[in-house]
């Protein structure tokens, strides 16, 4: 076990356990940011699986750049995710960082199309994001780590 990897278990176990913590202690900024970094690494971990040593290295981007970037590298290798890997970053590209967006960016923001949301909707949206989002996390961490197991990596 490297370093790097002894690290990451460290950080995976804190953020899991902030995670856990922060929807009893209703802290949903930090559950939505921790699920969003979590994501992303798992989805950046397993882009540079499939490039291997190619030269194209991907530096830090957001989870929806993240996640095109992975769907783009599979398809010229004839990689097929497995359909819950597939379905769970669909299902956070499409329908999960709309949430969070709404949710965290715009929790202060007023315009006219949200004039009538109030304290009481924009903390249940900011809820509803962070449980989502917490569920997400672990799901995808789970699926991609298993799938990265059957390439014989960590």
């Amino acid at each position: 076990d490297s370093p790097q990897n002894r690290l990451r278990g460290l950080l995976y176990e804190e953020a899991f356990q902030r995670i856990n913590n922060g929807i009893k202690d209703e802290r949903f900024f930090e559950v939505i940011a921790l699920a969003d970094s979590i994501i992303t690494d798992r989805v950046q971990a397993l882009t540079q699986d499939i490039l291997k040593d190619e030269p194209e290295q991907y530096s830090w981007m957001s989870v929806g750049a993240a996640i095109e970037v992975l769907f783009h590298e599979v398809k010229p290798r004839n990689i097929t995710l497995p359909p819950e890997i597939r379905g769970l970053l669909t299902q956070v590209q499409q329908f999960w960082s709309q949430k969070r967006n709404v949710a965290s960016h715009g929790f202060v923001v007023i315009t006219p199309k949200n004039l009538e949301q109030g304290v009481e909707t924009r903390l249940d949206n900011l809820k509803d994001a962070a449980v989502e989002g917490a569920a997400l996390a672990r799901s995808i961490t789970n699926e991609i780590d298993k799938f990265r197991s059957q390439w014989g990596k960590d």
